[in-house]
């Protein structure tokens, strides 16, 4: 199976619609699929330009330790009419190697970025086994690989290790560069306290997606409880033994997971200045209805572009989602409507409470606001949004800016900046 769905480089689609009125089974690869392309297609394109706005980095990785499946990595049969032109000072009869349909969504990101006046290389390394070792032993085929002798691909290509394996040799072989982290912490094995501290301690940016099965982390739960082993992992990884009071009665499984994924976060904040981001995936069950999967991803970052970034990837993929639910319904123009509608009354709520904030807090920077509400609202406001917000203020007169340079007569309207004061009515 392909995990990874066609893309176009401008937004990404969400799956398509179920037969209208029949609910579709959504499974696991399924999720990994939508997952992956939302992230990449409206995350990691927004993240790599504003790295490339910086002047500083010229590359950056996205590493997938989340697990492939193997007939994903298979090289494509490329048809006669579809084959690439040889690159100048090739022969022509040079042999190319096809990319695998695993990394064919990175590196048409890739070429993107690379057409952009800032631009900024992206390189894809995949690990097929994931953070697996039984998978690895099970599903590869061959022996696993010596730690020592896993070489990688810094142009981009796909390892054939565990993330255990495979993370001393990757990490000082990305270490200049900024990365992306897709991983499993409670996979087959758990990772440790110090398996995640070296992600931490990575002194260039280090964006981590964490995506968490609840059904995994109840098992690794369950398992602290039953064996000293399991018990004193789950405790160094969590940094607490609180979970040993959290209830296990079959009718407060939702509540313990929340508790397990709070104190995860908990133990993971010491080491970010940003607040880490807590995200419930939803997936189209049927026409019309849009529902919580029970996989979280937990998003930490130490950088305000890549918080913004993220801010809005999850906005307008959880609107799109929505939006793909009404197609092809009798009623989709009733439903759009309705969608249209109760934006605008968030929009209005949104201003209320900016005002209300500016002046109960007496805030005189934009920016120092802005970022106050969009945590308080993280993935349900775009960036755009909040500035419309301020706009809007200005010109009702409610809030006056003291500009430091003043505005211009016939310029176009600018945002307070950081030298921009904001004087309350």
């Amino acid at each position: 199976m392909n995990l990874w769905s066609d893309i176009d480089n401008t937004h990404q689609q969400p799956l398509p619609a179920p037969v209208q009125g029949r609910a579709r089974r959504l499974t696991e690869q399924a999720i990994l699929s939508s997952l992956r392309d939302w992230l990449l297609n409206d995350y990691a394109a927004a993240y790599c330009r504003s790295l490339g706005a910086t002047r500083i980095f010229r590359r950056c990785y996205w590493v997938d330790a989340l697990g492939l499946d193997t007939r994903a990595t298979a090289v494509p049969h490329v048809p006669p009419a579809a084959e690439p032109q040889p690159a100048r000072g090739r022969k022509k009869g040079a042999t190319q190697v096809a990319t695998p349909p695993a990394l064919q969504p990175i590196a048409a990101l890739s070429r993107a970025l690379a057409q952009e006046s800032q631009p900024v290389a992206l390189y894809g390394l995949i690990l097929e086994a994931g953070s697996s070792r039984r998978k690895e032993a099970r599903g590869m085929g061959t022996a696993p690989q010596d730690a020592a002798n896993i070489a990688i691909p810094l142009e981009g290509g796909i390892i054939r290790a565990n993330w255990l394996m495979a993370a001393p040799a990757l990490l000082k072989a990305i270490e200049p560069s900024p990365a992306i982290f897709l991983l499993n912490p409670f996979g087959y094995p758990i990772l440790s306290t110090g398996d995640l501290a070296a992600l931490y301690q990575r002194t260039v940016p280090t964006e981590l997606c964490l995506l968490i099965a609840h059904k995994q982390l109840e098992a690794r739960w369950l398992a602290a409880l039953r064996t000293p082993e399991m018990a004193a992992t789950l405790t160094g990884l969590l940094r607490t033994d609180r979970w040993k009071t959290i209830s296990i009665r079959e009718e407060e499984r939702e509540q313990a997971i929340d508790s397990l994924l709070g104190l995860f976060i908990a133990a993971m904040q010491r080491h970010f200045q940003f607040p880490i981001q807590r995200i419930p995936l939803l997936m189209q069950a049927r026409p019309a209805v849009v529902e919580s999967v029970p996989y979280t991803l937990i998003f930490a970052t130490r950088r305000q572009d890549s918080l913004y970034s993220m801010n809005d990837a999850l906005c307008l993929h959880r609107r799109c989602l929505y939006e793909q639910s009404y197609r092809g319904l009798l009623e989709e123009e009733w439903f759009k409507a309705r969608q249209h509608e109760r934006h605008e009354r968030e929009l209005q709520q949104l201003y209320r409470r900016t005002r209300q904030q500016g002046q109960a807090r007496r805030i005189r920077r934009w920016p120092d606001l802005r970022q106050h509400m969009l945590l308080t609202s993280f993935g349900q406001f775009t960036t755009r949004d909040y500035d419309s917000i301020i706009y809007q203020l200005l010109l009702n007169k409610e809030v006056r800016c003291e500009w430091r340079r003043a505005p211009v007569e016939g310029d176009e309207p600018r945002l307070p900046g950081n030298d921009d004061a904001l004087l309350w009515q």
